[in-house]
């Protein structure tokens, strides 16, 4: 099979959307359909594909599809993370790589406004004392409106999470490599200034991808910076954050509290501490979580398909050594 007719490998719980949107291009693509440990359903044979969608594989899945696919040479990764697919043998075997930034942009900064409301209203108080039956004793609410909103990697998410800060009159700073204007942020920082900003930041957002130079790039030192009623909110990966300083922090009562979508281990742990700490908000990875966020994510693969088709450049092609 040509490289620009392609088999694509799919995991079934995609194979009947995927195949819906691809009737014009029926004759063009063939698609191979395997289960979520990367086994062919219906004598798929991998031998023919040049295409992967990956959502849904297990590890060992995946293992065994890029065992299987000799003629591999695109893989699109549902997620717009991909620090997991950074192998250097794609690399080798000429495998290019694309990710699905962009996707997921509009239902995570809507969770994190959910977060930053829950913080200044006090949510999870107020869902407490109705459990009790308890009218009186409520903390006195805050509002956003006036509060510094520093967002660390002002990409596609961070650039939805500051239009949406803006419009409840937020003062929005964005932290970048690069030093690009950000739309709605009144102050951009780049270089090695960005930790001073700490100093006066109300509410700090990770929302940057995971590499090898945002890795840890929260620790003890960054969140002795904050001010002391400063909340950090966490939608990006959790080794961008030392979980063990965090945690110090917030049990000492030198940060105001943390709402947290992502974890260095998931499922978080039983006896994670974060469970049990009043001043912390848990999502199980589930800002993302949208309807809509997957049929996105289709009809960016269909349209780079059809690019691929076409021997036009991919979208959100990944550059293996930034990482993104």
């Amino acid at each position: 099979m040509d490289d620009r007719q392609p088999g694509v490998i799919v995991t079934h719980n995609l194979a009947e959307p995927l195949r819906e949107r691809l009737q014009d291009l029926a004759p063009q693509v063939t698609l191979l359909v395997v289960d979520r440990e990367g086994r062919p359903v219906a004598d798929a044979d991998l031998r023919q594909a040049t295409v992967l969608l990956r959502d849904g594989l297990s590890a060992a899945g995946y293992e065994r599809v890029l065992s299987a696919a000799a003629g591999l040479r695109w893989i699109h990764s549902a997620s717009a993370g991909v620090e997991h697919l950074l192998d250097r043998r794609l690399q080798q075997r000429g495998i290019c790589l694309t990710n699905s930034a962009g996707v997921y942009a509009v239902p995570i900064a809507e969770w994190v406004m959910f977060a930053l409301l829950m913080i200044v209203k006090h949510g999870p108080t107020l869902v407490q004392m109705q459990r009790e039956r308890r009218w009186s004793g409520a903390p006195p609410s805050d509002e956003l409106s006036g509060k510094t909103l520093t967002i660390f990697g002002a990409g596609g998410i961070g650039r939805e999470i500051a239009q949406r800060a803006a419009a409840f009159a937020m003062r929005v700073w964005a932290i970048n490599r690069s030093g690009r204007p950000v739309p709605h942020a009144e102050r951009v920082i780049s270089g090695a200034d960005w930790r001073e900003a700490l100093r006066a930041t109300d509410l700090l957002v990770i929302a940057a991808p995971l590499t090898a130079a945002t890795q840890g790039a929260i620790g003890a030192r960054e969140l002795a910076l904050l001010p002391a009623h400063a909340w950090l909110i966490n939608v990006a990966r959790g080794a961008i954050v030392d979980e063990a300083a965090l945690i110090e922090a917030l049990q000492q009562g030198r940060l105001g509290g943390a709402a947290l979508d992502v974890f260095r281990e998931e499922p978080l742990p039983p006896d994670s501490p974060f469970w049990t700490l009043p001043n912390v908000i848990i999502s199980p990875h589930h800002s993302g979580s949208s309807p809509r966020s997957t049929e996105r994510m289709l009809d960016l693969f269909v349209e780079n398909l059809r690019r691929w088709l076409a021997d036009e450049p991919l979208r959100n092609l990944v550059d293996f050594e930034a990482g993104y």
